[in-house]
């Protein structure tokens, strides 16, 4: 079990936003079983309909974000400065801790046809990551059956992948038989706190492609965890499984054969990078697991 609780990730979460919206988010679930302890998703529009998802339901949000609250809101998420998050910005969230991500909405600028910010920022959405993984112990038994070998988690948006990763890793670098996990965490959605009393370390910030190099190169991993994985990032990928060390990732895709037909991850399927194939999907009760193996 993670150590930072759902509970608190969204008490920090309610910290950023405007005092009214953080009062009726508040008093919305006070009356329902699990409070902020289920909270999955709070999205601010600026002058529109603010929502929130709570358990699996989508709840409209009565406060309306005006302009200067927006702002206020932005301004505080970067520390004051919009200009050291810049990087972020323009990639589309702002990290705030705690494995937790804020999805940036607005009006792109481009500099030479490249993503430079975003300004008017219209939406955020914070993602708060969940406490428990239902499947967690039946993906560690995939992982088990399979130590050495390469595995991709793929699922649509939104399922469960970068819950699936943040506890996996917990497994398998916990206890006497723990090995020595290296998370590429690209985006900061894991938090270090998490892994207090596991052999995990998360090169937080860090682009795929340079993380997966320099957590090779300086870390001894015996495993190396990525979320989203790219076309981009397939030669530092392979570069590491040919020493001998197994990839974790995951992908976006709603079947094995999605995942096949998507030209960007041909090289690593076309190597062998990955030996396991994990499949998510959500049924009426929970979720579903299909294991594929070459």
């Amino acid at each position: 079990m993670l150590k930072v609780t759902t509970r608190e990730r969204a008490e920090l979460a309610l910290s950023y936003l405007p005092s009214r919206l953080s009062r009726e988010i508040k008093g919305l679930l006070g009356s329902r079983s699990g409070g902020l302890t289920e909270i999955r998703e709070i999205r601010v529009r600026c002058g529109g309909l603010s929502s929130l998802i709570y358990k699996n339901e989508a709840l409209p949000l009565l406060t309306r974000v005006g302009k200067e609250d927006m702002e206020e809101t932005v301004r505080r998420l970067c520390d004051g400065s919009l200009y050291a998050y810049r990087d972020t910005v323009a990639e589309g969230y702002i990290p705030i801790g705690m494995g937790i991500r804020v999805g940036v909405c607005g009006r792109a600028r481009y500099e030479s046809r490249v993503a430079s910010g975003i300004a008017d920022i219209s939406t955020l959405v914070f993602r708060i990551p969940g406490h428990g993984c239902e499947f967690s112990e039946e993906l560690f038994s995939v992982w088990q059956g399979g130590v050495g070998s390469g595995m991709l988690i793929y699922s649509p948006p939104g399922v469960g992948k970068t819950t699936a990763l943040r506890f996996l890793a917990e497994k398998i670098g916990s206890g006497r038989e723990g090995v020595r996990v290296a998370v590429v965490d690209e985006r900061c959605e894991f938090c270090k706190e998490d892994y207090d009393r596991c052999q995990v370390d998360i090169l937080s910030g860090y682009r795929k492609r340079e993380g997966i190099e320099i957590a090779a190169r300086t870390m001894s991993p015996e495993v190396i965890m990525i979320d989203e994985v790219g076309g981009e990032d397939a030669s530092a990928i392979l570069g590491v499984v040919r020493c001998g060390v197994p990839i974790v990732a995951t992908a976006h895709a709603s079947s094995l054969e999605e995942v096949y037909s998507r030209s960007a991850l041909t090289p690593l399927l076309d190597s062998g990078a990955f030996d396991v194939f994990v499949g998510i999907s959500r049924t009426g009760t929970g979720y579903l697991l299909s294991v594929d193996r070459k």
